[in-house]
């Protein structure tokens, strides 16, 4: 997942929170349907990610993208 789209779906969620409940229900869903176009890694991520706030789910993204996970 890029830096860039991580940046982006993150601050749209900061700053919407329809977007931000939409996310934290299905990741990746909620990202599709605002529009940011994933690879397949990305989405992989997204799919996986199960998060009660915001912040719960910044820190899962970081988890998936730690240099020992990327393989995975």
């Amino acid at each position: 997942m890029s830096w860039q789209i991580i940046n982006e779906i993150l601050g749209l969620a900061a700053i919407d929170d329809e977007f931000c409940q939409r996310l934290l229900v299905d990741p990746l869903r909620a990202a599709q349907e605002q529009g940011f176009q994933l690879t397949s890694r990305e989405q992989s991520i997204l799919h996986r990610i199960t998060a009660r706030d915001l912040h719960e789910l910044s820190q899962q993204v970081l988890v998936y993208l730690a240099p020992e996970n990327l393989d995975s």
